[in-house]
């Protein structure tokens, strides 16, 4: 190398080393291009650029630029200069900043399209620094068609498992989150399938099966995608075929004879609705001055004791043919009439049993007063015993009878006591047969005693256990 070279190469570093040495004391190197790093546009909608640009106080902007990379090499897009303006050499129609300034060099790409996936270049020019730039790149989201198709078979009560609905998120970048929200006990089956332009359709069915319960109810289909500001929810209201549940009003339970203005109704709950309404009677022919009107049965006379009987209602839908049997019993009087006729006999049947009841009582009444009082005999039975226990039962005598005095019983035992000592100090054997003793009192000589002597005088007058 020659030494003029020499010297300007030495003097070139000395220049750059000084101007190092000027940013890093004086912050004249401080400058920043801030981009995102992805950006996420929706295609067919617009995409926003953002670049930031942080210059240093002691710096002067000098040009803002956009450029794209492609394999042949990168292309400007759009230009900011303060001194000479904006400058859009490609995609002109399509392509704007949003605010050009000393600090902002944003852009705006509209209508989206697959061909603008890419990686994007914001640069800034600075005085003395030169260029600094940043890079983002750009990927097109797909947003999804969503809607919901009813299964291929029609829902019938209690039939087998089958597919409720299908809910489809079609041609999504990338694919979409598909799932069902419900309360019932079903499944989800899910399937993708890949669609051009790097699109993929999401399929969700729902399996179940039916039962009549839920109808009307409805299912929640919920689909989540970056390109969705909310998660898109399309509900589905289910539809279950089943046969009808028939009931009967009109009957009271108070069908009499004599009864005018009556009738019975068919009522049908079915899906689809019930077209098909008859009443036949079951047990004879039905009576005469009945008339059908739809799904009513109609009696336009007073009620007859032959119209007793079981009639039957059918009604038929699409579905099935079902029936329901009324027993009709027609009474002779009302529910009053037969409450009012038993609260009588109730009463006559009352005031009979309370009249036989006072007749009883007075009967009861009288005869007590009849009734003669109490010997004294019965009173000496019923004073509590003695200290002393009774004597042996085998030297028991026989009770003496009711109605006799102590006193007579006492002085017919001494009597006979001073007979028998008599007869053993004479050396007489006692005799065999007792002697009638006569008292004072006639009525004893008729009765039968029998004295007891035990060393005392104490004499056993009953079974009772009781002691003179």
């Amino acid at each position: 190398m020659p030494p003029s070279e020499q010297r300007s190469h030495r003097g070139g570093r000395s220049v750059v080393a000084l101007l190092h040495i000027l940013c890093s004391i004086t912050g004249v190197c401080c400058s920043q291009v801030v981009v995102p790093q992805r950006v996420s546009a929706v295609l067919g909608k617009n995409a926003t650029l953002e670049c930031r640009v942080e210059v240093g106080t002691n710096l002067t902007l000098t040009q803002s630029s956009w450029e794209r990379r492609l394999p042949s090499g990168s292309v400007t897009l759009a230009v900011y200069n303060p001194l000479h303006g904006i400058s859009i050499p490609e995609l002109s129609h399509r392509l704007y900043f949003r605010s050009p300034s000393s600090h902002d060099a944003t852009i705006v790409l509209e209508n989206v399209g697959f061909a603008d996936v890419g990686i994007y270049t914001c640069k800034v020019a600075t005085f003395p620094l030169g260029n600094t730039q940043a890079s983002t790149t750009v990927n097109v989201l797909v947003e999804p068609k969503v809607y919901v198709s009813a299964g291929s078979t029609a829902l019938i009560d209690g039939g087998n498992e089958t597919v409720v609905a299908t809910c489809i998120a079609e041609r999504a970048r990338p694919p979409a989150e598909v799932s069902w929200e419900s309360n019932l006990f079903g499944q989800s089956e899910v399937q993708l399938f890949d669609e051009v332009n790097g699109t993929t359709s999401t399929q969700v069915r729902y399996l179940w099966q039916p039962t009549r319960h839920v109808q009307g109810h409805a299912l929640t289909c919920v689909v989540r995608h970056p390109a969705l500001l909310n998660d898109f929810r399309i509900p589905y209201q289910l539809n279950v075929q089943f046969a009808p549940d028939i009931s009967v009003v009109g009957y009271d339970g108070d069908w009499y004879a004599g009864r005018e203005n009556v009738q019975m109704t068919c009522k049908a709950n079915a899906n689809p609705p019930a077209h098909h309404f008859r009443w036949i009677r079951l047990d004879s022919e039905m009576p005469e001055g009945v008339e059908i009107i739809n799904s009513t049965l109609l009696f336009l006379r007073p009620l007859q004791r032959n119209d007793s009987g079981v009639y039957r209602c059918e009604v038929a839908n699409d579905i099935n043919l079902r029936s329901r049997d009324v027993r009709i019993l027609i009474q002779d009087q009302s529910q009053a009439e037969r409450s009012n006729s038993i609260a009588v006999a109730g009463a006559v049947m009352g005031a009979v049993l309370a009249l036989f009841l006072i007749v009883i009582f007075i009967i009861v009444i009288l005869t007590a007063r009849k009734a003669p009082p109490p010997a004294f005999t019965d009173k000496v039975i019923d004073l509590p015993p003695t200290h002393k226990p009774p004597p042996p039962y085998s030297e028991r005598a026989p009770t003496i009878p009711l109605g006799v005095h102590a006193s007579q019983v006492a002085w017919l035992c001494q009597n006979r006591r001073a007979e028998r000592r008599y007869e053993l100090s004479d050396g007489q054997r006692p005799s065999t047969t007792r002697p009638r003793l006569q008292s004072p009192t006639q009525e004893l000589s008729r009765l039968e005693w029998v004295c007891h002597q035990s060393g005392t005088d104490h004499v056993y007058i009953n079974h009772r256990e009781h002691y003179v």
